[in-house]
């Protein structure tokens, strides 16, 4: 048991926490399971699903649940922002600096002191986009 986290390091949820940390993309649980079945055959995906909804609880890991999108996993736990393609789901990092601003702000209009926060960008990716485009010229003809 390790007393930071409360809970022990098996070798699958180190195989779990580096595919996470290390890909640099946020996937979903299913994408992380058949990442994490090419290095360990026998790993079963209610293990990698526990053990992600584990890693984030903890703050080793964010998840973001979409609806009735499949929730993404980040690995990159210091605070930042995103976009999210409502059509396709993906998710990408975005440094902005005004989201600070928006602290300030929320904090003097509530009188919390915030210790956290997290700015989604709701939208259409400029793959989504491109497919969008190509439809509708085909609806047109």
């Amino acid at each position: 048991m390790s007393a930071d986290r409360g809970f022990r390091m098996t070798p699958q949820r180190s195989v779990i926490l580096d595919e996470v940390k290390g890909s640099g993309r946020h996937m979903t649980a299913g994408e992380i399971y058949e990442r994490v079945r090419k290095r360990n055959p026998s790993m079963a995906y209610g293990t990698v699903y526990r053990t992600l909804h584990l890693f984030a609880e903890r703050g080793l890991i964010q998840e973001f649940p979409f609806g009735d999108q499949a929730s993404r996993f980040d690995g990159r736990i210091d605070r930042h922002d995103h976009v999210h393609c409502h059509e396709c789901g993906s998710l990408h990092d975005v440094d902005v600096p005004s989201a600070i601003i928006a602290r300030q702000v929320a904090e003097e209009q509530t009188g919390f002191v915030i210790d956290g926060h997290q700015t989604v960008f709701q939208g259409i990716c400029p793959e989504c986009q491109a497919k969008q485009k190509v439809t509708n010229r085909h609806d047109k003809q």
